[in-house]
């Protein structure tokens, strides 16, 4: 059961970190946070893709500047939703957050 909520969990933060992507014009600075706290956490638990998580952050950061993405950086909100997001991840079986890095790289951008 445990294992089942943690999957959970996982998952309603990649769909939190992606949802928060969509609108090109702007990044959530927890958005990002998130987004780069899955993609390190998917690169350690599935290091054979980790060109593939790299390749999937790149597509998702795209349409925005190097300047904006540092400003977010530098935010408490960054640092919040990246504290967040590690919080949850350390709590995820080595089986259930491979197979949510799976699907986070099988999502479409």
């Amino acid at each position: 059961m445990k294992s089942n909520l943690t999957a959970v969990c996982v998952l309603v933060v990649l769909a939190a970190a992606l949802a928060g992507t969509r609108t090109p014009s702007s990044i959530h600075p927890e958005s990002l946070a998130r987004i780069e706290a899955i993609t390190s956490y998917c690169e350690k638990a599935d290091p054979k893709s980790e060109s593939q998580y790299q390749a999937k952050l790149a597509g998702l950061i795209h349409d925005h500047s190097e300047d904006e993405i540092r400003r977010d950086r530098n935010t408490t909100k960054y640092r919040q939703g990246m504290a967040q997001a590690n919080e949850t991840l350390s709590k995820t079986t080595q089986i259930t957050g491979v197979r949510a890095c799976a699907e986070f790289l099988a999502e479409k951008q």
